[in-house]
């Protein structure tokens, strides 16, 4: 008997705290969680093989050796699926030891696995099983492509999403193809031949057991199991279905590796389906586009929103700002400001000044109602200036230079205060909403924490590998979010100075990302705006947005409407789809 964890217990130095137990395999426990302070829903899977028990919260093997190199290929398979970044691959986010054994974390998923839906509702319709046999196999294709076998195919281990999504869960057994398997990592009906002796296995493995569940899906039964077979019990006839399929299925399954149809490719061919392998992402939907509108010359730099006052302003490549109506996108007001390009805008939160700063070094402050002349100067020239960000409650901006250097300017202030933040660029800055905490990345790779007003260094998050263009504050300052030229953006908890997720799937250096709840938008160079989840780090939604790269962007939650700017040189807004179905 495997006692599962209580609920509340608290795992991975207090980042994990468990819920209910949702799932078992013969090698793991699965439970619902909550990480972290902002508990952030996810699963915890304990490898946990039959056999063993629980001592307390530690996990006592049965055979120790065999235990401990289970522990280890568990690990494998959490780094293994870490790569994985597709909608029909289970997507995992970590993975720590505790308790004399290993946890993966893992999204949660919404739904039920299709072998709780056979015993709910019978049979699976035509169509039905063939959208799961293309989602699936579509997924194997990656998996096979990395060397991979499954080996574990079958109902219990294929989960739909309330979204309609299939996806391929317990990697467990999963290895790569010259990998012996011991005897009792079979499932009886869905396993082959082969793998019941010790010999190395071929994507063949994988056709077999996918075909054997289609066969449960339209029949109500699994197959034999393939010992059965082999002592000459017979399939069971496939009614109802055409004779081409029932053909493919029957080809899927035989005894022999050789005889079989040996790839997923060639069995999705022969059921008819897609069998060229799909991008991971390109099945997702998008944006939905709204308008477009000419801006500036040379590119849209900065973006900055206020829903309050319904005005959306712009900078760019010409040394203008643009005040817009918003959503409206009507043209308001058009300002010359600088003679350099302007990289940077910001806002203050009652939306009624605007500042500007320019590749000259120049920044500038504004009315941003009622704009006249040139501006009140806050420095005349220098290092260009790349982030602008106004204190919450005083009257004063912080500044990042391309030398590396921060600093304070404010009309209050006698002269700046200056100091050295980074090796390189300073690239971007943040302050948190109670304005205490000012946030910087750079060239060096490195995020630096400053305490206000003074400046002084308060720590430092460290992780990215390539030089970070963008940072914000996030979950009411309690986060931030980091995005970085190593195509990921990063979430931070600040009280541990602990990263809690890394968002993959962009081809390009990351600009700026906000947040909203769970929601997380990037601009990318590559051209695309996308959406994530924050809790399951998974890509929902993409567009290519920009003829060239896309710098920044603007939410609007209320209307769920998006404004981006990119190297075309314009503003594009966009509605984000209902996404409880993606």
């Amino acid at each position: 008997m495997r006692d599962p964890l209580p609920p509340g217990t608290l795992l991975g130095d207090g980042p994990f705290q468990i819920g209910e137990l949702v799932g078992q395999g013969g090698f793991s426990l699965t439970y619902a969680a909550t990480q972290g302070n902002w508990r952030m829903p996810v699963a915890l899977k304990e490898f946990f093989p039959q056999g063993c028990r629980r001592q307390g919260q530690q996990v006592v093997p049965d055979h120790e050796a065999d235990f401990h190199s289970g522990v280890d290929s568990f690990l494998q398979e959490g780094s293994t699926l870490e790569r994985f970044y597709h909608p029909g691959v289970v997507r995992v986010l970590g993975s720590f030891r505790a308790n004399g054994t290993a946890y993966l974390v893992e999204e949660l998923l919404q739904g039920i696995t299709l072998a709780v839906g056979l015993e709910r509702a019978g049979s699976m319709s035509l169509h039905r099983m063939l959208d799961l046999a293309s989602q699936v196999g579509q997924a194997m294709l990656l998996v096979h492509a990395a060397g991979l076998i499954h080996s574990d195919l079958k109902p219990d281990n294929l989960f739909l999403t309330r979204q309609g999504r299939y996806v391929i869960l317990d990697f467990g057994t999963a290895r790569s193809g010259h990998q012996q398997l011991r005897q009792r990592e079979v499932s009886p009906g869905y396993s082959p031949p082969e793998q019941y002796e010790r010999v190395p296995l071929t994507p063949a493995a994988d056709v077999y057991a996918l075909a054997a569940s289609m066969v449960h899906l339209a029949t109500g039964s699994p197959p034999p199991d393939a010992r059965a077979r082999l002592q000459g019990e017979v399939l069971p006839p496939l009614e109802g279905l055409s004779e081409g399929l029932r053909q493919a299925l029957y080809q899927g399954l035989q005894l022999d590796p050789r005889q079989r149809t040996g790839s997923m490719r060639a069995f999705l061919a022969s059921l008819g389906l897609e069998a060229s392998p799909k991008s991971a992402q390109g099945g997702l939907p998008g944006f939905e586009a709204l308008a477009r509108k000419a801006a500036h010359s040379g590119g849209v730099y900065a973006l900055c929103l206020h829903a309050t006052s319904a005005r959306l302003y712009s900078a760019g490549r010409d040394g203008f700002w643009r005040s817009w109506s918003w959503p409206q996108l009507e043209l308001l007001h058009s300002q010359k400001a600088h003679a350099t390009p302007i990289h940077s805008l910001a806002l203050s939160s009652d939306g009624t000044y605007l500042v500007t700063g320019a590749q000259d070094g120049s920044i500038r402050l504004w009315n941003a109602h009622a704009p006249s002349g040139e501006g009140f100067p806050l420095l005349s020239e220098g290092p260009a200036v790349n982030s602008l960000a106004f204190h919450p409650s005083q009257p004063v901006v912080a500044a990042c230079l391309i030398n590396g250097e921060c600093c304070l300017v404010g009309p209050t202030l006698e002269k700046p205060n200056r100091w050295s933040a980074h090796q390189g660029s300073a690239n971007s800055l943040a302050i948190d909403p109670g304005g205490v905490w000012l946030a910087t990345a750079g060239d060096d790779k490195a995020v630096h924490l400053w305490s206000l007003p003074e400046g002084s260094y308060a720590g430092s998050l460290l992780g990215h590998t390539s030089r970070v263009q963008g940072v914000r504050f996030i979950q009411d300052g309690g986060g931030l979010l980091t995005c970085c030229a190593d195509m990921t953006v990063r979430a931070w908890e600040l009280e541990e100075k602990r990263e809690v997720r890394c968002l993959r799937g962009h081809k390009g250096m990351i600009w700026t990302a906000q947040a909203h709840q769970n929601l997380v938008l990037t601009a990318c160079a590559d051209r695309c705006l996308r959406a994530f989840r924050l809790d399951g780090g998974r890509l929902l939604l993409q567009s290519e947005a920009h003829e060239q790269w896309v710098r920044c962007l603007a939410y609007d939650s209320a209307g769920q409407l998006v404004a981006s700017g990119g190297g075309d040189g314009k503003i594009c807004q966009w509605r984000l789809p209902d996404l409880a179905t993606c």
